[in-house]
């Protein structure tokens, strides 16, 4: 596990994606299309978002991981964060760990370290603008938390599995 946090560590300051292992995905190709066709398609939608969402177990995850995989060579910046709820729940920095990890994925410039969830805020706004970012977000549980990673002015379009 440690090894795996260096690894993940490393390509993001290397800004370089990690290669995720394919998962065997059955009866998703609908999903896989569905989601490609809207990264390919940037031209005809204004969404800055789109969410995926479902009751558990249903492969949400592993689809994620394998779009990712595909794609997120093709955007200027990307970032994977996982597990979101489980990192924030009882953490006293939890959130401010999520947004230091997501700023240095996304940054160009120096890696900093904020002690306030409002300035990371910010300065994750400003990483993002007039970029095309590639980021999926893991298992959000609260807006909260979408808004402490992103800002309270994004635009979801929605996927239901």
């Amino acid at each position: 596990m440690f090894i795996e946090e260096i690894v993940k560590y490393i390509h993001r300051r290397l800004h370089v994606p990690l290669r995720i292992s394919q998962p065997l995905l059955i009866e998703m190709e609908y999903h896989i299309h569905f989601v490609s066709s809207w990264l390919n398609d940037s031209s005809s939608h204004i969404a800055d978002i789109v969410t995926i969402f479902g009751i558990g177990g249903i492969g949400k995850t592993s689809l994620t991981k394998h779009v990712y995989g595909l794609y997120s060579h093709e955007f200027q910046t990307s970032s994977f964060i996982e597990d979101i709820a489980r990192k924030c729940d009882g953490k006293f920095n939890g959130l401010l760990d999520l947004q230091n990890q997501l700023y240095n994925d996304i940054s160009k410039t120096c890696s900093i370290r904020v002690h306030d969830i409002v300035i990371y805020t910010t300065q994750i706004e400003h990483a993002l603008a007039r970029k095309r970012v590639f980021l999926v977000l893991n298992d959000i549980a609260t807006l909260d938390q979408l808004d402490a990673l992103l800002g309270s002015k994004v635009f979801i379009v929605e996927a239901k599995l």
